[in-house]
């Protein structure tokens, strides 16, 4: 359990203070050395036997208020009860310091837990849509294409040879259609090449798979890490390349998109960029750019959005390599 009271040795105040923090600091510094002083006063009275209403007199520059009363009186009983209040008002400056660093400590970890919650909130999402896209697939491509070759084959019983031969190039056409199809399937729940061959080489073939036919030209600068980076490393980072370079594909109207990964002693930095339309990222809110930010954040990486009409769009992702 956290001591109430912070100490020295607990390190810097992880949240910053207030401007109203400050002042109840400095409140706190002007009543510490009003005691100090009383406290020099008391010793010296004790030690060397002269007369308060002196020693006070003496110290009056630094009472400040308090001296007139304190000379007059001459008061041990005054001097001590004074600092007997003074003693309780520093404890409880010292409170109220506590309290105001817990309270922006609760604030901090209230503001974090919102922010998970909303990133778990959109993780569902996605797995969701993820998951929709896949049916949808499933049952409008592949589903169609095997009800076709079912309905060919049976249908090849009462054709004569001629009819017989088109029907089965009509069928391995479907079949190479459907087996593509699988294949991409099977990319959008593991691309088989990341773990065979690598994030660098998987991102440069999903790239030049997806602008192969396409008018944007297509500018690769790769250079991962030495060492291989953890899987959910290099999956996060060709997933968020690869829902950029569809975007790209679809929207920006690009005349080149251009795919940077580097990578430091820390992190693994990925950049994609085209000059395409762009749009105000104010304005837009697609699952897309939604699920990119996710991905990153949720590795403990960051991901930022850059674009703006008529300017192009760039997006960077850093993802630690220690995760």
């Amino acid at each position: 359990m956290m001591s109430s009271i912070p100490s020295a040795a607990d390190g810097p105040d992880p949240v910053p203070p207030s401007p109203a923090d400050g002042r109840g600091h400095r409140a706190r510094r002007r009543v510490s050395d009003l005691l100090l002083c009383l406290a020099l006063v008391a010793l010296a009275f004790l030690w060397q036997g002269l007369a308060v209403p002196r020693l006070l007199a003496l110290a009056a520059p630094a009472l400040g208020a308090a001296a007139p009363w304190l000379v007059q009186g001459g008061s041990v009983a005054a001097a001590t009860a004074l600092l007997y209040v003074l003693t309780r008002l520093d404890r409880v400056a010292v409170t109220w310091e506590a309290h105001a660093r817990n309270g922006r400590l609760d604030a901090r970890l209230h503001a974090q837990q919102r922010e998970l919650e909303e990133l778990a909130r959109g993780l569902i999402e996605v797995q969701e849509s993820e998951r929709r896209t896949l049916s949808r697939e499933l049952h409008d491509d592949v589903g169609q294409a095997i009800t076709a070759i079912k309905m060919g084959a049976a249908s090849l019983a009462g054709e004569d040879e001629a009819g017989r031969a088109e029907i089965v190039a009509e069928i391995v056409a479907l079949a190479d259609q459907t087996i593509a199809k699988l294949r991409n399937l099977s990319m959008l729940l593991r691309p088989p090449q990341l773990d065979a061959l690598g994030l660098e080489a998987a991102l440069r073939g999903q790239a030049e798979a997806l602008f192969r036919n396409a008018r944007t030209a297509l500018r690769l600068e790769l250079q991962g890490p030495a060492r291989r980076p953890p899987a959910a490393i290099e999956l996060a980072c060709f997933r968020i390349a690869q829902e950029a370079l569809t975007n790209v594909l679809r929207h920006a109207g690009a005349g080149t998109v251009q795919v940077r990964l580097r990578a430091d002693a820390h992190a693994l930095a990925l950049q994609v960029a085209d000059d395409g339309r762009g749009f105000d990222p104010a304005q837009v809110h697609g699952l897309g750019l939604i699920t990119m930010r996710e991905r990153a954040q949720l590795l403990g990486g960051s991901f930022a959005l850059h674009s703006a009409p008529g300017a192009g769009t760039r997006i960077e992702a850093r993802l630690p390599l220690g995760a």
